[in-house]
């Protein structure tokens, strides 16, 4: 799912190196803190190799009409993935065990091309670390927190989604990249997937690094957030079923639609002139005779049409809050 633009923080934000854990807190020669991936198969061939089942949840993101996805128990072992796409667009794939999403970045800054690992959080956040230049950059904003590029900001490339293989071999382009984890990266996905299900079993760790978060909603309530340059607003997963998975909004003076296929694992939001909408199976059908199917947009005649959306992740409510203070929270 490409941007419509960078993600941007606010400002400068203030960091406290004395609140943040700067050092990996994994052994990096059991557990490295980055792979690189160079290689791809199409998922139709790794469903019909078995490398993969149709349920196996991937990571995934769009960049100019193809889905790159990941097996979640790679990036779970690793937080941090660097490569190069067809097109040589170099690219950097961040994810955070804790708050549960990640970002795809150009990690080309100032000319100079980057190698990142994952080092230690902030803000009960992962943290990722640049070896050329010792500095310490936000995961989800790209924004240089501590060290020699304070200051500068990634170009994010794309956002990330939770999709089973099922749900991404219907796009008509999807390539996948993976590794072979050994029996202490296995372990250890394994245990990562246990604490994404339930952060509060290691609510300790994960708050050590944070001086207070925002309590409207519960620490850990999963959403999806979204934002446009300053303005950002978070819509709670339980309220989206409230909605029967179709929830109609206004973020920054635009009509909002927040929607969540019967199948999918995560939800989607997109811009809509539409004034209301109802499920038939996966399709979703608009009141203005357009329909959503597979995340595309189609008008009553069958042609494809242009589809805008926000920036968005899903996350916890923790994190968005922590990353975008002050943020709305859909109603």
């Amino acid at each position: 799912m490409q941007p419509t633009t960078p993600a941007s923080p606010i400002a400068v934000r203030a960091f406290d190196p004395a609140r943040a854990q700067l050092e990996d807190y994994l052994d990096t020669t059991v557990f490295p803190a980055r792979l690189e991936v160079s290689r791809s198969m199409p998922l139709q061939e790794a469903l019909d190799s078995h490398v993969v089942t149709e349920d196996t949840r991937l990571f995934t993101f769009e960049y100019q009409e193809t889905l790159y996805a990941f097996p979640m128990r790679v990036v779970l072992a690793y937080n941090v993935m660097q490569g190069q796409l067809e097109d040589r667009q170099p690219w950097l794939l961040t994810f955070c065990n804790a708050c549960n999403t990640g970002t795809v970045f150009d990690p080309v800054v100032d000319g100079q091309l980057l190698h990142f690992k994952r080092r230690g959080a902030f803000d009960g956040m992962l943290l990722v670390w640049d070896e050329e230049t010792g500095t310490y950059w936000q995961h989800i904003t790209g924004e240089g927190l501590y060290g020699a590029k304070r200051g500068s900001i990634l170009r994010t490339i794309a956002h990330t989604r939770t999709m089973s293989a099922g749900e991404a071999i219907k796009r008509s382009n999807t390539a996948l990249y993976t590794s072979t984890l050994n029996d202490m990266q296995t372990k250890l996905a394994s245990f990562a997937e246990k604490m994404r299900d339930d952060p509060s079993r290691v609510a300790g760790t994960i708050l050590t690094t944070v001086e207070k978060d925002d309590d409207r909603r519960p620490r850990f309530e999963l959403g999806l957030g979204i934002w446009n340059g300053n303005k950002s607003q978070f819509y709670p997963l339980i309220m989206l079923y409230d909605h029967n998975n179709a929830w109609f909004s206004t973020f920054n003076g635009q009509r909002t639609l927040v929607y969540q296929a019967p199948e999918a694992v995560s939800p989607v939001a997109v811009y809509t002139n539409a004034d209301s909408a109802r499920w038939e199976g996966d399709t979703l059908r608009f009141s203005d005779g357009t329909h959503l199917k597979d995340d595309a947009l189609y008008s009553a005649d069958g042609e494809k049409l242009t589809l805008t959306r926000p920036s968005q992740l899903l996350m916890r409510w923790y994190g968005f809050a922590l990353t975008f203070p002050g943020t709305d929270v859909a109603k």
